[in-house]
């Protein structure tokens, strides 16, 4: 392979960070803040985002909050909500699903119960929605799995949330920046289709809740029911985009990365094909009956793992990529960063996302990679103020390959450090690799992720 470039002066989003979830976590589990959110020290990994919940009646679900600040001040401490009370939606459930209504005071009271959690505890930023186009749902089976705190959103009822959410979130605490509309499948940003893949046989598509009725892993779906083309199924971001109070009553850009388990491009009939928004994927992991649902630790789960990341940044230009939880608690499955039920061994995910968050600091900026014709090698690529040049790459293939890239746009470090992850090796580093002309000679084994750093 040749012709790969780094264009240091081509350069797309800012990074914010990467991080994990103690929502809904269960008491008396292991959390290690030090480890999880400094970047020295045994096993550190360097995350920079935590994400925590608030419960239907305004309380807090989330732990270890002043531990993670203390290991990491400089950390980012976001929010989101499930549910609002029962007696404001359609369902009178604040389980499976149902939307909320748009009667007496439920709107204006729920903007506001979100608001002031959001002030009460000091958000950076604080989501309107969790999963707006996911309804839980153990009666039907899979792929559904059980029945917890969620709530719907049509792309029109959105639209609408957001003007009343937004501006309360903004006047009760204008610190905190507005997350919207944060579904679970990427797809559902941009698109009515469902994604598709599911490892049940019998039904291998999403739940689709909203009954759109179409299933692609594409943003080109066909099939798709009139009244979910009408504003009544998914396709939050071009909704909201066609009114623009609703854009302008929200900050950042939020979805999730299931089910479809990769990254859509921001579409070019959204602002002229320019993003204007930060987008950060919020909430991922290894859930039953989808690829990757585990329980695993091995390195080719790592390696997917990193993949769903690389398409993150590169394809879906996220600023920001949190996991879900530490542990898998509730389902023998890939739910954990780092630990699988029954098991002591940490997860090799954990380290392949270390190859990111431990390197890619927040405040660095992505730039273009070109001319990788090796479909087993997924590379990133990003710059620090201070120089630094950052090199991520994951070889999927069963072969080792060497790869010459070349330093362009700006200063090529003289040297740079590669630290690998590998079946035998956990964020290993190793001897400098010289870059003779602009050149790096990147040698990648078989099934590692490699982050190169140099400045």
């Amino acid at each position: 392979m040749s012709g790969v470039a780094v264009k240091l002066d081509a350069t797309h989003q800012t990074i914010q960070g990467f991080g994990i979830n103690t929502a809904l976590m269960p008491s008396g589990k292991s959390f290690p803040v030090d480890k999880l959110f400094k970047t020295t020290g045994a096993d550190a990994i360097g995350l920079s985002i935590l994400r925590i919940g608030m419960n239907t009646d305004g309380s807090l679900t989330g732990q270890f909050i002043s531990e993670s600040k203390a290991a990491n001040p400089d950390l980012k401490v976001i929010g989101s909500c499930w549910s609002a009370p029962a007696k404001c939606k359609s369902n009178n459930n604040v389980k499976q699903g149902g939307y909320l209504l748009d009667t007496g005071t439920c709107m204006a009271d729920w903007a506001s119960a979100i608001a002031n959690f959001a002030k009460a505890q000091n958000l950076y930023a604080m989501s309107i929605a969790n999963e707006s186009d996911f309804a839980s749902c153990a009666s039907k089976g899979p792929p559904c799995t059980d029945d917890y705190e969620t709530m719907t959103y049509t792309a029109k009822q959105m639209v609408a949330w957001v003007k009343v959410a937004g501006p309360k979130i903004r006047a009760v605490s204008p610190n905190t920046k507005v997350i919207a509309p944060e579904a679970s499948e990427w797809i559902h940003a941009w698109s009515n289709a469902s994604g598709t893949g599911s490892t049940v046989a019998s039904h291998p598509q999403s739940s689709d809740p909203l009954n759109c009725g179409c299933y692609s892993n594409t943003l080109e779906a066909t099939g798709c029911a009139q009244t979910c083309i009408d504003g009544n199924g998914y396709d939050y971001g071009h909704w909201l985009w066609k009114d623009q109070d609703a854009w302008k009553a929200f900050d950042i850009f939020g979805v999730h990365e299931y089910d479809s388990q990769k990254a859509f491009a921001w579409p070019a009939d959204v602002n002229g094909g320019k993003r204007d928004k930060e987008i950060w994927q919020t909430e991922m992991s290894g859930v039953k009956y989808w690829p990757e649902e585990g329980p695993s630790t091995d390195i080719n789960n790592g390696v997917v793992v990193a993949s769903w990341i690389q398409s993150a940044l590169t394809v879906g230009e996220a600023s920001a990529w949190l996991w879900w939880w530490y542990e898998s608690y509730y389902q023998n499955d890939n739910e954990g960063l780092a630990v699988v039920q029954g098991s002591s061994t940490t997860a090799k995910r954990y380290y392949t996302l270390g190859n990111y968050s431990k390197f890619v600091r927040p405040g660095y900026v992505a730039v273009e990679v070109v001319g990788n014709s090796n479909a087993d090698v997924l590379l990133s690529a990003f710059k620090g103020t201070d120089g630094t040049v950052v090199v991520v790459a994951v070889n999927k293939g069963a072969a080792a390959a060497t790869v010459p890239i070349t330093i362009t746009g700006g200063t090529a470090p003289a040297m740079m450090t590669p630290t690998v992850t590998s079946a035998t090796e956990n964020l290993k580093d190793g001897t400098a690799v010289p870059v003779t002309g602009g050149v790096l000679m990147a040698s990648l084994p078989s099934k590692t992720v490699t982050t190169f750093v140099g400045k």
